[in-house]
C-alpha cells in the first residue's frame, strides 16, 4: 500500500493439484517485479493486495463471509485473477485472458395431474404426470438448441467482434471432447469455430433432474406376479440449468417461465427458484483489458487467447459483484507441458510482464 490513486487486488486459488502454476508463479515472478521497478523507478504507481484461498467446500463461504464483515479489506479498482487455462485453449502455448463468467439460474418444476397414482389400466383415459411433464419441458427449448421462453434473448448482449476473431483461432477440439464424454459426436454434429461459438456464445437449457416414481407404497415388489399392478404417476418432477450470458437476468427469466409453462396446462404446476447468479463480463474495450493485451502482445510476441468466460470458479463472481470494478482472469501456459528451460523463460516472461503492468499504471 503506496497511498497510490489506485489499487489492484490479485487472487490466486492454492491447491495441491496447481500449486506451482496458481500460486509460486504469480506470486514470485511479481515480487520479483515490485524489487526490480522499486529499485529503478520508486514507490509502484497502484497499491497492490493479493487474496490467496485455500481449497475444500469451506473456501467459498468463509471467503463470503470475510466479504461481508470486512469489505473495506477488498476495496480495489480492479481484480486480476490467476487460473488454468480452458479445455479448449490448453493445447495452446500462449496466455489466455477470461472476460467472464456464466450466468446460472437452476429452477425446479413439479407438476401434479392427480391425487394418488392411478394403476395402469386406466392409461388410456387417466393423465400421466410424466407424460404431462415432458410435453411442457419440450415447449421450453425445441430440437435445434432453440430456447422458446419469451423473450429469453431479448437482453442478450451482442458478442464484441475481438472475441469472435479469438474464437475463430482455436483449435477443433469437437472429436477429443466427444470421445473423453464417451459419446459419437457432438451436439448437432458441431466442429471448429461453431463448435466454439456455440460454446462461449449461446446460452444454454437442460434438464438436469427427471422424476415421476409413484408414491412409495404404491410402487410394485415383484411385477412377475399375476397379482401385482403397476401405477401411473400422479406428479413428476424436474430441474431445469440455464446458462446464461451478458445481459441476461436470471431473476427476470424465473418470473417468465412459470407463467408461460402454467398457460400450456390445466393441471397445478408449481417452479421453486433453486438458485440465481447473474452473469459477469468485462468488455474488451475496458482500459485494464487493453493494458494487459499490449504487454502480453509485447512480452510473447503475439496477442493472447481471449475467452469470454470460464466456468471454473464461483469466488470470480463473487468478487466481481463486491468489487463493482473490472474483474478479468488470466491463465497462463501450463508448466507441465513445458521443459526446466522454458519454465525458466515462462518466468522470466511472466517477471517482464508484471514490470510492464506495473509500468503502465503510471498512465
Amino acid at each position: 500500500m503506496v497511498q497510490a490513486p489506485q489499487t489492484l487486488l490479485f487472487y490466486v486459488k492454492d491447491t495441491a493439484q496447481a500449486s506451482a502454476q496458481q500460486v509460486v508463479f504469480p506470486l514470485f515472478s511479481q515480487m520479483a517485479a515490485l524489487q526490480a521497478y522499486i529499485h529503478s523507478s520508486g514507490p509502484p504507481p497502484v497499491n497492490i493486495k493479493w487474496l490467496i484461498s485455500g481449497q475444500g467446500q469451506t473456501a467459498l463461504p468463509s471467503l463470503t463471509r470475510i466479504l461481508s464483515e470486512q469489505p473495506h479489506l477488498f476495496q480495489a479498482d480492479g481484480c486480476i485473477l490467476y487460473t488454468t487455462k480452458h479445455e479448449i485453449s490448453k493445447v495452446i502455448d500462449q496466455t489466455e485472458i477470461i472476460l467472464g463468467r456464466k450466468g446460472h439460474l437452476a429452477v425446479e418444476i413439479l407438476l401434479q395431474v392427480a391425487e394418488q397414482a392411478i394403476p395402469i389400466s386406466y392409461g388410456a383415459i387417466a393423465p400421466n404426470a410424466a407424460w404431462q411433464l415432458l410435453w411442457l419441458l419440450a415447449s421450453v427449448k425445441n430440437e435445434h438448441e432453440e430456447i422458446l421462453l419469451d423473450g429469453f434473448y431479448d437482453s442478450l448482449l451482442p458478442a464484441e467482434d475481438e472475441v469472435i476473431e479469438a474464437l475463430s483461432h482455436l483449435p477443433d477440439t469437437s472429436e477429443e471432447l466427444a470421445a473423453s464424454w464417451g459419446t459419437a459426436q457432438l451436439l448437432l454434429k458441431l466442429q471448429g469455430v461453431q463448435q466454439h461459438y456455440a460454446c462461449f456464445l449461446t446460452p444454454g437449457c437442460n434438464i438436469t433432474m427427471l422424476d415421476s416414481k409413484p408414491a412409495t407404497q404404491l410402487q410394485v415388489e415383484n411385477n412377475e406376479t399375476e397379482t401385482s399392478e403397476l401405477y401411473i404417476p400422479p406428479q413428476a418432477r424436474a430441474r431445469l440449468d440455464f446458462c446464461l450470458l451478458a445481459g441476461q437476468d436470471p431473476y427476470n427469466i424465473f418470473t417468465k417461465l412459470e407463467p408461460q409453462l402454467q398457460s400450456q396446462t390445466s393441471y397445478p404446476l408449481h417452479c421453486r427458484l433453486v438458485a440465481a447468479q447473474p452473469p459477469i463480463y468485462t468488455s474488451v474495450n475496458t482500459p485494464l483489458v487493453q493494458q494487459l493485451i499490449q504487454i502480453l502482445t509485447n512480452v510473447y510476441q503475439h496477442p493472447p487467447i481471449l475467452l469470454p468466460h470460464n466456468s471454473e470458479t464461483a469466488i470470480y463472481t463473487l468478487l466481481a459483484r463486491q468489487l463493482a470494478a473490472p474483474t478479468i482472469g488470466i491463465a497462463p501456459p501450463l508448466l507441465s507441458k513445458l521443459s526446466t528451460e522454458q519454465a525458466s523463460l515462462q518466468l522470466a516472461q511472466n517477471i517482464k510482464q508484471s514490470i510492464l503492468f506495473l509500468a503502465s499504471m503510471r498512465k
